[in-house]
């Protein structure tokens, strides 16, 4: 394998589309145990690499340079050479202050709260403060150090920035969210790490309230196409992200049909390479939205619920 990204358990990831979308590299999946990690790692048969959970910690000992911004993050996504030494460095940064960028979400001045203290919780930290903001809170079900709990957000409703970094409300556990949006009206711009599915609980609730907002798409792109200027040594990959966003989401979004021609409904599922998806009982709704790449149709005689509506968007959009 030359480029690829390296995880314990990788899914479904999106990264080797993004990275061969670029055109310059085959980009491979590559499951490890920590043991495996250590000696692939060791053995340096690779041009460069990104780093998911649970290793960014990890792989700072084969390191033979590591960035300041990676040593301040104490998190390393991405792995490539110089001069023969293998360094390592954070694109997530970059990844995630693209998203809060096409979003029109400012962080200078603002009381921002992160929800989360993993990995991604560091990242957003740094980003956040190097950009400015007055204060940011921390809130963790844990009760870690430097935290707060969610029972203290009561004291807290004038946040005007909020950031999901922990995974509850991913891909198989759609609908579950840790806090109501509408408890915050000071709040002005939420950014949701994952991207699985489009459209988190929380993602649906700023978008009913007017609030502007990221899923973590963005992100995700932004980091690869960071990654890569890194790996060929060059600069102008980022300018591809909008590009790849735009397949990406063309690729493997819902369309869902409300009502109208059943007949022209399968052609449109054929003519967007979607699987054909006829909803008869709107209690499934939760169940057919969370998967994706799939035109739904919902006949003229089904009246879905406003909740049965939003579990069919929260991955794609009415078509």
């Amino acid at each position: 394998m030359t480029y690829g990204l390296i995880g314990e358990k990788l899914g479904h990831s999106y990264s080797k589309q993004i990275h061969e979308s670029l055109g310059r590299y085959t980009y491979d999946l590559l499951s490890l145990s920590r043991e495996e990690l250590e000696i692939y790692l060791k053995k340096r048969e690779f041009s460069g690499l990104n780093i998911t959970i649970p290793y960014k910690k990890a792989v700072f000992p084969f390191c033979d340079q590591v960035s300041e911004l990676a040593s301040e993050i104490g998190s390393i996504n991405t792995l490539y050479f110089r001069d023969g030494l293998l360094c390592g460095t954070n694109t997530d940064y970059t990844g995630f202050l693209y998203a809060a960028a096409s979003a029109g979400i400012s962080f200078s001045g603002k009381k921002v709260l992160i929800l989360g203290n993993g990995g991604t919780s560091l990242t957003a930290r740094k980003a956040i403060s190097d950009q400015g903001a007055a204060q940011i809170l921390i809130a963790s079900r844990r009760g870690e150090s430097g935290c707060i709990s969610y029972e203290d957000l009561k004291s807290h409703r004038d946040v005007e920035v909020i950031i999901n970094t922990t995974p509850v409300g991913t891909y198989p556990d759609n609908g579950k969210h840790l806090i109501e949006l509408s408890e915050f009206p000071a709040c002005g711009g939420v950014i949701d790490v994952i991207y699985n599915p489009f459209k988190t609980v929380l993602l649906q609730q700023a978008e009913e309230l007017k609030i502007s907002h990221s899923n973590g798409l963005p992100m995700l792109v932004a980091q690869a196409t960071a990654a890569a200027e890194f790996f060929l040594d060059e600069n102008g990959f980022q300018a591809e992200n909008e590009r790849i966003i735009k397949m990406l989401r063309s690729q493997i979004e819902n369309l869902i049909c409300f009502g109208g021609s059943e007949v022209r409904a399968r052609q449109s599922a054929q003519s967007h390479n979607k699987t054909f998806i006829r909803l008869d009982d709107p209690s499934l709704a939760e169940q057919v939205g969370r998967e994706r790449g799939q035109l739904i149709y919902v006949p003229d005689s089904i009246v879905c619920t406003p909740q049965e509506k939003k579990a069919l968007l929260q991955n794609g959009r009415a078509f």
